[in-house]
């Protein structure tokens, strides 16, 4: 596989990462000495700092094509932008009631919060997206 086949699809994997709503995305073909080759996919959650609990994926068996394709399979299979923002931010209210519990907070404060998760979490069990057409 020619060095510039290799680059648009690496270059392609990082667009599919950004489509995804992941946060500095870095896609990787690595070829050192004594080393097996790999494609490496690396990006931040977006409740962290840069390279404070960075993601990264390894995919190091077979051809060239090959890791290509297990990286391209392994985004593809993560969660839309849509759905990775609506799990950030329940876990971030659920943070937040915690915090309210441990720090003594009454209750008729909590009480909304606990009422929103809980719509919250109903209606992602009841959504469906619609197929695109």
């Amino acid at each position: 596989m020619d060095y510039t086949v290799i680059q648009e699809h690496i270059d392609r994997l990082s667009d599919m990462m950004l489509a995804k709503g992941l946060r500095s995305p870095r896609a990787e073909f690595e070829l050192r000495a004594h080393v097996v080759p790999q494609v490496l996919l690396v990006h931040t959650p977006r409740n962290k700092k840069p390279y404070e609990g960075d993601v990264y994926a390894w995919f190091k068996d077979g051809s060239v094509g090959e890791m290509l394709a297990a990286a391209e399979a392994h985004i593809l299979s993560l969660p839309s932008a849509d759905e990775t923002k609506f799990r950030e931010f329940m876990q971030a209210l659920g943070g937040v009631i915690d915090l309210g519990k441990e720090n003594g907070i009454e209750v008729e404060f909590l009480n909304p919060l606990r009422a929103t998760m809980k719509k919250l979490s109903e209606n992602a069990l009841a959504y469906q997206p619609q197929a695109a057409e």
